[in-house]
This record gives C-alpha cells, structure tokens and sequence, in this order.
C-alpha cells in the first residue's frame, strides 16, 4: 500500500537571466591604454564596437608576463563598461554597477587583449 507524505516546500526565488556570447565569432579588441583615474578609462587601438552594459574580461595585463604589463587588479576578471568613444570605455563593477576606481593601480605599461564575453546579465531576488 502507498504511503502518503506530507511536503512542505519553502522556495527562494531568484532569476538570472544572461546572454552569452557562445557559438559566435570572440570579439576582443588590444587595449593601448588604462587611466589611473576614478572611473577608470580603457582605450582600445581601435573602434571596439562593444557597447553600454556589456561585461568584458581583461587578460595578458599581469606583471608576471615575460614582459611585465602592470595593472594586475584589472587582469583576468570580469566588468561592466560604459562606452565613452568609439575606442574608449570606463569601467563598473560587475554586481553594483559602481565606477571602478584605477587611481592606486600600478600604471600601464603596454599589451593586453579586453574580450566580450557578455552582453547583458540582470539579477532579480526575491524570498
């Protein structure tokens, strides 16, 4: 015979919803140029095409490289951007949409590659 339990679910809500750049052709620019300055400012060696709240990631910026680049708080990690110009764009924090401030950063030096690697996320929480 079948036992009957009794269930009580409790549910937290969240939603993520995220567009992904997957199964489309990487679209990076090279970056010439990072400000010490709040907000922090990135110019690109060419139009960059990205746009106003699109997420990017910053690689080949660490000190550790063959050639050190400087500007180790910015490599490898993910930000929201404003666009400012065709080859300029500053920078937010991904979550709170702050202004990143570069101002303490070790200063540029040369190279690094800044990739799209999103071009929308909103977060909606609810209990």
């Amino acid at each position: 015979m079948p036992r009957c339990y009794s269930q009580h679910i409790y549910k937290t809500v969240l939603t993520i919803r995220v567009i992904t750049m997957s199964g489309q052709a990487v679209h990076r620019a090279t970056i010439t140029s990072v400000s010490l300055s709040d907000p922090c400012v990135i110019t690109t060696s060419a139009a960059h095409g990205f746009s106003t709240g699109n997420f990017v990631r910053f690689t080949d910026l660490n000190g550790v490289m063959p050639i050190p680049r400087g500007v180790d708080p910015l490599n490898d990690r993910r930000y929201r951007i404003v666009v400012t110009g065709t080859s300029t764009f500053s920078l937010q924090d991904p979550l709170t949409f702050d202004d990143v401030d570069s101002t303490n950063y070790t200063p540029y030096t040369s190279g690094g590659t800044v990739t799209l690697i999103q071009q929308d996320f909103s977060y909606e929480g609810a209990s």
